[in-house]
Formats: C-alpha cells, structure tokens, sequence
C-alpha cells in the first residue's frame, strides 16, 4: 500500500470529511469581555486542516471583519468537547449553546432529516442541491420548534459498501457480519427486512471491530471512510453509491438572540457562503477517495442491476415502516415532490 499516496489523501480529503460519520459539535458558549466582544466558544470533532475546520476559521474571521470584532469564534478542534450525544445533553442542560451534527446528529434534534438519508433517493449532487434548497425554510422551522437556528447544510457525501468479500448482491451479504451505526432507524429497519446480521457500533470502535472480524462490511462515505483508515482493513468496494448523509450547523435559539439582529444576519450570511464552499470541496474530496481505492488495491466490485433491483425493492418495502414512523409523511412527500419537479424539469431541457 502506497504510503505518500495515503498520506495525500488523508491531508486533503479524508480529514476534511471525517465528519461524514463522526459529526461536527459546536457549542457556543458567549462571553462578554471587558470590550463587549461576544465570544462564541466552538468545538468540533474534525482535525486541523479539514475542510470542516477551515470553512470554520473562516466563517470567524468574516464575522468578526463584518461586526468590527464584536463577535468572534474561538475554535476547539478535535473532538475535546466529546461526542454529539454527550454535546446534545449539555445543550439541554445550558452548558453550552450549538452545535455541527453530520450523520445520526442531524437527525437527533430533527428527526425529518431521515427523508432526505433514505437509500437510493438521490442519484446526483444536482439534486441534492436542488432539494435542499427547495426544503430550506421547511426544515428551519423544524429546528426552531426544536429550539435551534439552522444556519446552513454540510456535505459529507454518498456512502459506499466496503467488505471482506465482495458484494454483488442480496447472497452476498447474507451470513456476514455488517455494521451498523447505533441509534441510526433507516439501516435497523432495512436490515431486519433483509434478514441482515447486524452489529451496532459506536463510529470509534469499527476499525477494532474490522481488525478483530467483529464486523466484515461497513459503509461510509469515501472520503471518511479514508479519514478513519477503515479501508486498510477491507479488500472490497461495491461501486454503487447507497444514500446521501448530510451535516447541519445549529445553533441554540436563546443562544442566538443574545446577539443583536444585525449580528445574527451577518452570521447567517457568512455561515451560508462558507458551508456551500464546504459542499462543494466535499464532493470533490470524495471522487477523489473513490480513486484511491482502486490505486491503493482495493477491488472494485460492480453489482448487477438485477441486485441493485432488489436492493431498492428491499428499501420500498420497509418504507411503511419509516414514513410516519422515524419521519413524518410531510418531510417525505415534500422530498419526492421538489426531486420529482427537478427531474422533469431536466428531462425536459434535455
């Protein structure tokens, strides 16, 4: 295995998606010092170097230009705040105020984000963007009835099957032992319905579970899956991207109005422009990991429409199971209707 080209990739791609599955916390606890400067403490699991943190330092320094430093970040990367369940119990409690979830995090304070995560409902970044954009104010007032102020979407991209043997299909899965991201409905439920041996996880413990065969299949999307080295432990990707996982930046309402309205539009705008340029260098930092894993020897594995067919008929039938159950039926139609639309609009320009 090529050392310098893994190294490559993991300064470039895989830190600035690790978030794809690990979350992003911020919590924001502010201050006013002798100035009446608000400072905003802000942890996040991602690395230095990261996109995430980059985009991050970035949003600080344009608040604090466009407030004249009235309001500044002071940014604790690495995860020294703990996970999200742990940030989302010390939200409650008043210990700090906000936080950037990716993943399961999302949909932990709104659960309706599950719509958008369902398998195989998204075929292009176009989309994704099209839909988040549609179900923009929908899904912020989800938050403010949740108590947060959603401030903008993160990319962590579309996740991918890596195993031990290759998976082609529904009998190739069969009898392994597959992963599962604790607490997370959507892959419960769908394994259940396939008769999947699952075995649920905390994201830290997978590249043990891999090392030791507690697990033999695991999904992620690319460039995390670069960023957790879980791809040193397989010898198989199935090239068939699942669903999309999508990251949130939060921040607590009282939290919030404790600036002045000008600063929280300054905030919001600044936040906005930098979490679209996140997006769009995590698209091109997860088509890059996909090319890795053919250089670093890992075996593409391309499954048959026939499987794929029953992959996606597995997903119908647990819908009933989802919709009105994990995620409301507004959130779900809603999504169908704003895909649906962009579709045809493209099909008929073409």
């Amino acid at each position: 295995m090529s050392s310098s080209s893994t190294a490559a990739i993991v300064g470039r791609a895989g830190r600035r998606a690790v978030l794809a599955l690990c979350g992003l916390l911020l919590p924001w606890t502010t201050v006013t010092d002798v100035h009446g400067a608000q400072t905003i403490k802000l942890a996040t699991l991602a690395p230095e170097g990261s996109s995430w943190v980059k985009a991050l330092r970035a949003i600080d320094r344009d608040v604090r230009e466009r407030t004249g430093g009235e309001v500044e970040f002071k940014i604790y990367a690495g995860g020294v705040q703990g996970d999200e369940d742990v940030i989302l119990r010390k939200i409650r409690v008043g210990q700090i105020h906000a936080a950037g979830f990716a993943g399961l995090g999302v949909s932990m304070v709104n659960a309706d984000v599950l719509a958008l995560e369902m398998p195989f409902l998204f075929n292009t970044y176009p989309e994704v963007e099209h839909v988040l954009e549609k179900t923009f104010d929908f899904y912020r007032a989800g938050y403010l009835e949740a108590g947060f102020e959603l401030l903008g979407w993160a990319d962590a991209g579309f996740v991918y099957l890596l195993s031990q043997q290759p998976v082609r299909g529904q009998a190739d899965i069969e009898g392994r032992k597959v992963w599962r991201m604790q607490g997370e409905p959507i892959t419960e439920v769908l394994f259940e319905e396939m008769g999947v041996t699952s075995v649920p996880l905390a994201i830290p413990d997978v590249l043990l579970g891999l090392q030791t065969n507690l697990v033999e299949v695991v999904y992620a999307s690319p460039a995390a899956i670069i960023a957790l080295q879980w791809f040193t432990r397989v010898k198989c990707f199935t090239d068939l991207p699942i669903n999309y996982i999508l990251g949130a930046l939060l921040i607590e309402t009282r939290a919030f109005e404790r600036l002045t309205e000008e600063q929280r539009d300054i905030v919001r705008e600044v936040a906005a422009g930098h979490l679209a340029a996140q997006r769009r260098q995590s698209q091109d930092d997860n088509r890059d990991a996909l090319e890795l894993f053919a250089r670093e020897g890992l075996t593409r594995v391309t499954p048959p429409p026939a499987e794929v067919a029953v992959f996606q008929d597995y997903v119908r039938r647990s819908e009933p199971q989802l919709v009105g159950q994990a995620f409301s039926t507004e959130a779900y139609n809603m999504v169908r209707e704003h895909l649906a639309e962009f579709r045809q609009s493209r099909s008929a320009r073409e």
